[in-house]
């Protein structure tokens, strides 16, 4: 927003901070309720894409599904005989795996007891073997209870522990957010394992919020045939290593395990789903590496919300519209990278999305929606003081400009017009008012015409006389020249019969420094433009009496005209009230070509040359040839053949005085 130029300007600037300030506080403490829930799972999950990731190389997954139990040579929509775990566990004892984690229930004996108790023997040589259960729902009077159901009780016996399979996604999406530990008395089979790792591991009382180190599809695995295979895997494969048994996501459902597939920050963008056995992978890893992500607390992200509502509603606020659009995309990506790497490096995450995008978003549009507002209504306020000086076209203009309404003006180059009807005073005596209305008003409509098809600004009108310019309050590089353009086309409308009278329009025109601007009162605007230039306007539109002439212009306007327009210069005076002479010009035509320049001109002008050098006889005699020449009649001619017989009539100059061919006109 430009600066504000006056007192209610900058009132009206004060209320867009305070209420743009209090608009994006609001909305981000609004979204701080369940409402902005969903921009929080966003928060959570869109920095898992954008951050880079590496996959955990101390872990290994052994999946199964109902093709390894067809290359196993068994049935597929049957349960896996439990001699093959013992089996994969031999092997993994013999490779020395660190741990080994079955996400699969095995809650009821087998037929065959000896397979259990060779089951339970492999498990028992391991030493670091974690089981799964599961819990149930139970309903007593008015109760509702659960329950864990444990692995069969030499299963559990011979296992380093055990503990809970459930995986609780977000009720909203059904993606899964929290990392699970269960409770003291039952906890997460993650935090069984983790346990069974490293006993020191401390509990801590928070709520944690799962990691993802990667794509869960992207961590290292093997199928449960490959182990098998002779040559399917190196010795040594699994040393060290954590491994995780369980079914493939979309595997169709296997006997034995919990359900398969969960949805993944990843998910949303296209990802695939992750199997339990994954989820449950990574929530051990968080444990052990101590990385599991926590949220800022309310208090942190309320801090957020009030420092960045404040200071990005006070930023675009004082913007334009066109900055404003581009520091909002800077400011919501300065914000999230920032909440990318704190996640990334920090393991902690807040709700950034509210400040980011909802706050920035609303900082904007109403950054955009209060300066359209008091851009209209200032431009309302232009036009409006416009109306009555120019054209509609230019009046938008000025409406759609920097103009400044606020008293005072600055200094500007422009041109002056003059405008006097000649007649006026007799004529308003001897007629009834209302043909004296009726005329001034084809008068004005004639005059009004002419100077806005030259997109002049009308200042005034004063009786029968009318003031305009050209070059404010809008920049005009050609004002001189459309000054003029507008005077020639008066004239030639003066020459026109309106009411059965002819109008002739004296106008004086000059070009200079001038002070523009409102020049009324805090209770009125009035555009005015004053100075020397706009004084010396009205005298040139006064010597036309002198001359007998319709259009008079000063030197400086003729020097910014084209060819296309005539003039002749009628000498040097010093007009009433000015210290300094001036050159005064007479506009003979628009678009005169050369050939039609008569005689009498040059005659006109060598008689001024020999006035100027104080050579009387000569110029009396050239004016008089320019008289005769033009038909027996020219203005400025017989005014310079009246000052040559006041000269003549003068008492002798004396020496100390020097001519200089200056007229002095006193009458203003």
């Amino acid at each position: 927003m430009p600066p504000p130029s006056s007192t209610r300007d900058r009132r009206t600037a004060r209320l867009g901070l305070w209420l743009g300030i209090a608009l994006v506080m609001g909305v981000g403490l609004l979204l701080r309720l369940p409402v902005g829930d969903g921009l929080a799972r966003w928060s959570y999950d869109l920095p898992f894409l954008w951050a880079s990731r590496e996959v955990p190389e101390e872990l290994v997954m052994v999946y199964l599904d109902p093709k390894v139990k067809t290359n196993l040579g068994e049935p597929a929509d049957a349960p896996l005989p439990r001699r093959y775990y013992t089996q994969l566990l031999n092997k993994l004892t013999a490779d020395g795996a660190r741990l080994v984690l079955f996400d699969l229930i095995f809650d009821s004996p087998a037929a065959d007891s000896q397979t259990d108790e060779a089951f339970a023997a492999a498990i028992k040589r391991h030493g670091r073997v974690v089981l799964v259960g599961y819990t149930v729902k139970q309903f007593g009077e008015n109760t509702l209870t659960t329950a864990s159901v444990p692995p069969t009780e030499r299963l559990a016996n011979a296992a380093a522990g055990w503990g809970t399979a459930e995986i609780t996604p977000d009720a909203a999406d059904q993606c899964v957010r929290l990392l699970e530990t269960g409770r003291e008395d039952s906890p997460s089979v993650s935090r069984a394992a983790a346990d069974v790792i490293n006993p020191s591991l401390s509990a801590r009382p928070i709520e944690r919020w799962l990691n993802y180190y990667c794509e869960p599809t992207q961590l290292p695995a093997v199928t449960l045939d490959q182990v098998f295979l002779k040559n399917g895997l190196m010795p040594g494969f699994f040393r060290d290593k954590i491994v995780v048994v369980g079914a493939r996501p979309g595997s169709g459902g296997l006997a034995g395990a919990e359900r398969e597939e969960f949805p993944t920050p990843y998910s949303r963008f296209g990802g695939p789903n992750s199997s339990g056995p994954a989820i449950h992978a990574l929530s051990l890893l968080n444990l052990l590496r101590g990385d599991s992500l926590t949220r800022f607390s309310s208090k942190e992200e309320v801090t957020i919300i009030v420092i960045w509502g404040i200071f990005l509603a006070a930023l675009l606020t004082r913007l334009r519209p066109l900055p404003a659009i581009v520091i909002a995309p800077v400011a919501f990506g300065v914000l999230a990278f920032a909440a990318v790497w704190v996640q990334a490096r920090h393991q902690e995450w807040f709700n950034w999305l509210v400040p980011a995008a909802a706050q920035t978003s609303v900082a904007l549009l109403w950054s955009v929606g209060f300066q359209y507002m008091v851009e209209a209504r200032r431009r309302r306020k232009l036009r409006g003081a416009f109306a009555s000086y120019l054209s509609p076209y230019m009046a938008d203009q000025i409406a759609n400009s920097e103009f400044d309404l606020s008293l005072g003006g600055k200094e500007v180059e422009a041109t002056i017009m003059f405008t006097d009807l000649e007649g006026f005073t007799n004529m308003s005596e001897t007629l009834p008012p209302t043909e004296v209305s009726r005329i001034l008003t084809s008068y004005f409509n004639q005059t009004t015409r002419a100077i806005l098809e030259q997109d002049g600004t009308i200042i005034k009108y004063m009786g029968d006389a009318v003031l305009a310019v050209w070059g404010t309050p809008m920049p005009e590089p050609r004002h001189a020249e459309r000054a003029v353009l507008a005077a020639w086309g008066m004239f030639q409308s003066g020459q026109k019969e309106i009411a059965g009278r002819i109008l002739r329009t004296r106008i004086g025109i000059n070009t200079g420094m001038v002070l523009a601007g409102n020049l009324g009162s805090d209770f009125r605007f009035d555009f005015a433009a004053i100075g020397n230039t706009t004084n010396t306007a009205a005298r040139l539109e006064t010597l036309n009496k002198y001359f007998g002439t319709n259009l008079l212009i000063g030197e400086a306007t003729k020097a910014q005209l084209s060819n296309r327009i005539r003039t002749r210069s009628l000498g040097r005076f010093l007009l009433a009230g000015k210290s300094q002479p001036v050159i005064v010009h007479e506009v003979l035509g628009v678009d005169i070509a050369p050939a039609e320049e008569l005689a009498w001109v040059k005659s006109f002008e060598a008689a001024v040359q020999n006035y100027t050098g104080g050579r009387l006889d000569e110029a009396e005699q050239l004016f008089c040839q320019t008289i005769k020449l033009r038909g027996g009649q020219d203005g400025p001619s017989e005014f310079y053949l009246k000052q040559i017989t006041v000269v003549r009539q003068s008492p002798p100059l004396v020496p100390e005085t020097s001519w200089d061919g200056v007229i002095q006109i006193s009458a203003k």
